[in-house]
This record gives structure tokens, C-alpha cells and sequence, in this order.
């Protein structure tokens, strides 16, 4: 029998914590307390797994920020406070301490969230835990079901670049210069979209985050609305196209299956997506209208008179 990787270990977990527990893997927890909604979210970044060679101390230290920040956006919540826990090995110096401080200041001040305490211990590599909070003052799109109408599916972004540079990295993959700084930024300085989504997630009738991977968010999107989801374009660049075709990797693996893009994945009713595309249009972000929902299940999909079954291929942890 296979030791049980991320998805199972959770499923276990929230048995054994009792019927009332509903919670969402990597989303936010939205609390009904003292007549407010609270909105809580917490993720881990590991060194082993989630830090590329060439990342530097002050990048580790936001992207962990990022990562939490981004569930906050999908949802349309101001996140306002964080804690951080460390885990430091033995050996750091004054310069990386500073450098990882940097950090968390610098995300601090860019999303404009408040560091309000934490926790430091020793362990064998980096690891920080950031838990973010914020108060929904408003709707708060979740990822239930909806009702029977035209319904777009949009991304707030391009996929393809991060996945193309970890390849770069860690495959030590030649590429035009260009294309690689722009796929190294997507790694080291990923950038969610805040802004966006605390002005269009009222016009959402489900979001999600979608850093696990494009096809893992589209299936748990399909799954939990109880709706099939059909794409018939493809969210990425020329560039991202063209790479795949020199090195003769697949487009789909490329822009499906890589994860830590940490893009909006939404669907908006159709009389609503007039107002989604003017809204990007004045933040300047790339719109993608990906596909349509459909009744029935899962995720297809299509080109031309073709349609394949677009199956879950993202990042799992401990998935052997």
C-alpha cells in the first residue's frame, strides 16, 4: 500500500476533526464570528520543495507572503495581518537574517499587510509558516454551485511562464534571454493579483487560486460546483508556444501542469463579463476567457470538433 500523499493526509485530518469540518485544502477559511466574517489562511514554505537554486534570501522571504496573499485576492478579502513561524538552520548569519527581513517588509508594504508577531526555531532547512487574516466586508465568492445560466470561465493571466522556468532552472535549459528573464520572474518574483480581485470578485460566481496548477484548480472548480467545464483556448504567450516547440515539450503539460502561477481562475455570469473586461482593461491585467460552463462533470478540452479530457496534473506534495 502507497503511503498517502497531500490531498489523502488532509482527508484524513479533517475525519477525524469531527462533521463539521468542511474546510477547503489550499483556500481560504472563511470564520462567522461577532457578526463579522473573518477570513483566515495559512501556508508553508519548505526549502526543499518550494525554494529554486538562484532564489535569493529577500525572494523566499515575500513569495512565502504571496502565497497567502493570492487565496485572499481569488476571494476578493483584504488580507490585513499576518503572523510568520521560521524554522532557521544553524549557521545563518546577521546578513541572511536581514535579507529574509527584507522581505517580509517588502511584502508587508506591497500588499500592505501588517506583521504582528510569529514564532523562530531551529530546523535542518528554511521553513516559513505565514497565517494571513482579513475581514470580508462584502460578498465573498466561494466555489459553490450555480444556477443555470451562461456562465464564462476567465484567468486573470498567462500560464506557461513559471513552469517553463523551472524547467530553465533546474533542467539548465537554453532559451532566447528575453524569454528567460521573463520566466525567472515569473519563479522568483511571482505577483498576485490583489487589486483585481478585491474589484471584480463581485462579479464572480466562483474563484479560486491557482497555484497547484491550472488543471487542478479547473477540476476542483468542476467538481465542487457540479458543473463541466470546456476550454477551447489556451491561457499563455506566443513565447511560451514557441519554447515549447524548440524544445519539443508539450504546450499542454507546460501551461496545465506546472503550478506557482498564482493567478485568479474564476467564472462570471455572462451579463457580468462586460463589467470583468473593462475592469482589467483599467488595471492593465491580461485577460484570458478561457471556456464556457456546461452542465454535466469534469473538465474537456477543445479544439476544433475535438475534445479531450483534461485530467489533474498540478503539484501534489508527497505524491509518489
Amino acid at each position: 500500500m502507497k503511503n498517502p500523499d497531500e490531498v489523502e493526509i488532509i482527508s484524513i485530518f479533517q475525519s477525524r476533526f469531527g462533521q463539521k469540518s468542511s474546510f477547503v485544502p489550499e483556500d481560504l477559511e472563511i470564520l462567522a464570528m461577532a457578526n463579522r466574517n473573518f477570513a483566515v489562511k495559512s501556508d508553508m514554505l519548505v526549502q526543499s520543495t518550494d525554494v529554486p537554486t538562484g532564489m535569493k534570501l529577500h525572494q523566499v522571504a515575500r513569495k512565502s507572503m504571496v502565497s497567502c496573499v493570492s487565496d485572499f485576492a481569488c476571494k476578493g478579502v483584504k488580507p490585513r495581518y499576518a503572523t510568520i513561524s521560521l524554522a532557521i538552520p544553524q549557521g545563518f548569519t546577521r546578513k541572511m537574517i536581514n535579507d529574509l527581513a527584507d522581505g517580509f517588509a517588502q511584502a508587508s508594504r506591497e500588499f500592505d499587510v501588517k506583521i504582528v508577531g510569529g514564532d523562530v526555531n531551529k530546523g535542518k532547512e528554511i521553513v516559513i509558516d505565514v497565517s494571513m487574516f482579513g475581514i470580508g466586508t462584502g460578498k465573498i465568492t466561494t466555489k459553490g454551485r450555480g444556477k443555470k445560466r451562461v456562465m464564462f470561465i476567465i484567468t486573470s493571466g498567462p500560464f506557461g511562464y513559471s513552469s517553463s522556468g523551472l524547467k530553465i532552472i533546474l533542467g539548465n535549459i537554453k532559451a532566447e534571454p528575453k524569454f528567460v528573464k521573463k520566466c525567472k520572474k515569473s519563479v522568483f518574483l511571482p505577483t498576485p493579483r490583489l487589486e483585481f480581485g478585491l474589484r471584480a470578485a463581485r462579479y464572480f460566481s466562483s474563484s479560486m487560486d491557482s497555484s497547484d496548477g491550472l488543471s487542478t484548480t479547473l477540476n476542483d472548480m468542476s467538481r465542487l460546483s457540479k458543473k463541466r467545464f470546456v476550454i477551447d483556448a489556451v491561457p499563455t504567450g506566443k513565447d511560451v508556444e514557441t519554447f515549447a516547440e524548440k524544445k519539443r515539450m508539450s504546450l499542454t503539460d507546460l501551461v496545465f501542469c506546472g503550478g506557482e502561477e498564482y493567478e485568479i481562475v474564476a467564472t462570471v455570469p455572462a451579463k457580468k463579463i462586460q463589467a470583468v473586461r473593462r475592469l482589467a482593461k483599467r488595471l492593465d491585467v491580461p485577460l484570458f476567457e478561457i471556456g464556457r460552463v456546461t452542465s454535466g462533470k469534469n473538465v474537456s478540452l477543445r479544439d476544433g470538433e475535438r475534445e479531450t479530457p483534461l485530467k489533474r496534473c498540478g503539484w501534489v506534495h508527497l505524491r509518489s
